[in-house]
């Protein structure tokens, strides 16, 4: 009998695949959170393949342990002729992932990588090879330290932070992201995350969305949506997809862009 099937090797198999997924994971939800507090274009940034690749990879988990539980009702699953529903239903989910994999580009100017220290995760973000703008040890801002902001320079920044915005018309900038803010601000990362969290209740990249949607409304107010599609005002606007445009919208107004033109 081939060494491979036998029960110990299957089983160390499954807690090797299962660690690495917990892993896997974990470190794509910290991303996720780290991504809308940094840019205006999380949508694009999140690589929602690889939420779809996980959710497959979890599938491939819980079939083996799935036939298992059917093979104590139906034993004949258990026969060399059962065991071939497995390998063809592995075998599918196997095949998407391949090809999932092979046909997304996971390549971002938003670069980034993760590190270990002190047992605590931090992110950061690395110049990247596509991008005309340099990230220089942007820790993650969540977990950065302010101190001795007090309740008069957070209003002063947020106010500072609405001019910017209105004033270069920031928003219309799909790649744009905190750090630029930062920048043009001559501020910290962690005081500008800070005043976007705390006075606007949002993250960054809803607190831009919100921007992008009332420049959308106003080209609605003109009537532009006559003289051109509702795509190409959005794009005008700072939206990047179609799919971002409808959901940043409806969160903002509760209503779809022709829901909200009807009414």
């Amino acid at each position: 009998m081939d060494k491979d099937f036998e029960q110990w090797y299957q089983i160390s198999g499954q807690i090797s695949m299962a660690f690495y997924f917990l892993i896997s994971l974990n470190y794509y939800f910290n991303y996720t959170k780290l991504v809308v507090e940094v840019s205006s274009n999380a949508n694009a940034l999140l690589f929602e393949w690889i939420k779809n690749y996980l959710i497959a990879f979890l599938i491939m988990l819980v079939l083996p342990i799935l036939f298992d539980v059917l093979g104590i009702v139906f034993p004949e699953i258990k026969s060399y002729k059962g065991s071939w529903w497995f390998y063809f239903l592995y075998s599918i989910v196997l095949l998407y992932i391949a090809i999932t994999g092979y046909s997304n580009n996971a390549i971002t100017k938003l670069g980034f990588q993760f590190k270990f220290y002190e047992q605590n995760l931090v992110y950061y973000l690395t110049e990247s090879l596509n991008s005309n703008i340099i990230f220089e040890n942007i820790v993650d801002i969540k977990h950065e330290v302010v101190e001795n902001i007090d309740e008069k320079n957070v209003l002063k920044w947020k106010t500072a932070i609405e001019n910017l915005i209105v004033s270069e018309s920031l928003f219309k900038n799909f790649e744009l992201t905190l750090i630029e803010i930062a920048k043009k601000l001559e501020n910290t990362k962690a005081i500008i995350s800070k005043t976007v969290n705390q006075e606007f209740g949002v993250n960054f990249n809803d607190f831009v969305n919100n921007y992008r949607v009332e420049a959308v409304k106003n080209s609605f107010a003109k009537g532009e949506h006559k003289k051109s599609t509702l795509l190409g005002i959005a794009y005008d606007c700072g939206f990047n997809s179609k799919a971002t445009f409808n959901r940043a919208f409806k969160k903002n107004t509760g209503k779809t862009p022709k829901e909200y033109l009807k009414e």
